[in-house]
């Protein structure tokens, strides 16, 4: 998400610099076509610390001079890596930002609001004038059609986050991806906001119950490829989401310790206790 000034008179900031090819190819065009030049950019502030939403920042910073943000908690996070060939550095935040904060962006007062859970430091900013709260991969719903699975870093942290955003009451959410069961990254009006977080709850309280189900199905025992096949053809796929395995095994320590398969198995194989 881009914000802008429609008078021009303050700077435009970003929300999340995406992959390092998206400076080139998706930003700096943006950027151009709104008038504005490359060094106008005052911020690129993350919703977290992950690559899909942190790898362009130093691209970013090296063609505008933008600041880098984010949020206190995931400011360690941001330990670059790899991705399509490119090394992303390390790097650092020149600001951290504290839940409760109210910052001046474009032109409109954005509040930093904590939504802990997907990462330890997710945040979201809301802007209470027109009740929107961008959220970055805060709230799963029913997880990406990639993913098949949410991605979540603390369970409960993500139930009082849902329980945080109901309160706010908001207007419009916009997520950083079209979450199940929605299509858009438009979530509009208090009927469809109330059922996209009733989504999020759905998926996180009956997560331990459904993997217990696709293992049973698969007779007690399974390898992570056909565990996560199972699952989600149960979720309504007619294939294995392409991450669906890697969440899997992210969240085998949680699900040993919920009792749901057998402690003590290698990667890549599972069994009921």
């Amino acid at each position: 998400y881009l914000l802008v000034d429609p008078t021009h008179e303050t700077p435009p900031v970003l929300i999340d610099s995406g992959w390092p090819r998206s400076v080139p190819t998706v930003i700096l065009p943006a950027l151009a076509s709104l008038g504005y030049s490359a060094d106008a950019l005052m911020a690129v502030i993350n919703t977290h610390n992950h690559g899909d939403h942190t790898f362009g920042n130093v691209a970013l910073r090296d063609a505008t001079g933008c600041e880098v943000w984010i949020g206190e908690a995931d400011a360690v996070g941001l330990k670059g890596g790899e991705f399509d060939g490119e090394i992303v550095p390390p790097h650092t935040a020149d600001r951290k930002l504290l839940p409760g904060e109210e910052l001046d962006l474009a032109g409109q007062v954005w509040e930093v609001v904590s939504l802990a859970g997907h990462s330890a430091g997710s945040i979201g900013l809301y802007n209470r004038d027109r009740q929107v709260l961008i959220c970055g991969d805060a709230l799963q719903a029913q997880a990406t059609a990639v993913q098949g699975i949410a991605i979540l870093h603390d369970r409960d942290a993500y139930r009082e986050t849902v329980a945080r955003v109901s309160a706010l009451q908001p207007a419009h959410l916009l997520p950083a991806h079209p979450y199940n069961p929605f299509t858009t990254c438009h979530i509009a009006g208090a009927p469809d906001i109330a059922y996209y977080l009733g989504a999020c709850l759905e998926h996180v309280n009956t997560y331990e119950m459904e993997v217990a189900e696709a293992l049973h199905a698969l007779e007690g025992e399974a390898t992570t490829e056909t565990l996560a096949e199972r699952l989600c053809q149960d979720r309504g796929y007619d294939h294995a989401c392409p991450l669906a395995p890697r969440i899997l095994e992210l969240d085998r320590l949680f699900l040993e310790r919920a009792g749901v398969i057998r402690s003590g198995d290698p990667a890549g194989t599972w069994h009921m206790p």
